[in-house]
């Protein structure tokens, strides 16, 4: 009966926590910083020209870089996370990277600017999300290194995210243009 009452309170913190920072960012300023900021866009160059779709114009877009299997949807591994406004229809941002190889990126649509993914109380993203060569997403699993993986050469690459919204349990576009 302890581990009920346990459980509960838990859950209800949780809830209460949430909550609490969705007020927070009611104002409609969005917390952005320098260091957020994606690079340059030029074709031909070094880097991954990712392009979302299925965002608009509300909060913030968010993409992560990645490089290994082992760091790979970690803080840990992480190699370079970008923050910028969302806009309307297909948003491209784009990551300069030091060496080609493999990488991966993932990212979401933080819609309430709070720059956290919210989850549900089973750890589900609430809000769209999606990874790179666009896997099929389930709730129950997240995606893998080898699944989300692509080969960046050395004058670039352009990719294609589209975001998953789970509540809909269907990508927020049919097909990309």
């Amino acid at each position: 009966m302890k581990l009920f009452f346990r459980n509960i309170c838990i859950f209800i913190s949780l809830v209460l926590f949430s909550g609490a920072a969705l007020a927070h960012h009611d104002s409609g300023e969005l917390e952005l910083y320098p260091d957020d900021a994606g690079d340059a866009c030029i074709p031909g160059t070094q880097q991954i020209r990712v392009t979302i779709h299925g965002v608009y114009h509300q909060g913030i877009m968010k993409l992560e870089l990645y490089n290994d299997e082992e760091g790979f949807l970690q803080k840990k591994g992480r190699l370079r996370p970008i923050r910028v406004p969302a806009e309307d229809g297909p948003q491209t941002i784009c990551i300069n990277v030091d060496e080609p190889g493999a990488y991966a990126v993932s990212g979401y649509h933080d819609r309430d600017g709070d720059r956290k993914l919210d989850k549900k109380w089973n750890f589900t993203p609430k809000e769209p999300y999606g990874v790179s060569n666009n896997p099929k997403i389930k709730s129950k699993r997240m995606p893998k290194f080898g699944e989300s993986s692509f080969n960046v050469p050395s004058n670039g690459i352009d990719i294609d995210i589209i975001l998953v919204d789970l509540r809909k349990k269907k990508p927020l576009v049919d097909s990309i243009e």
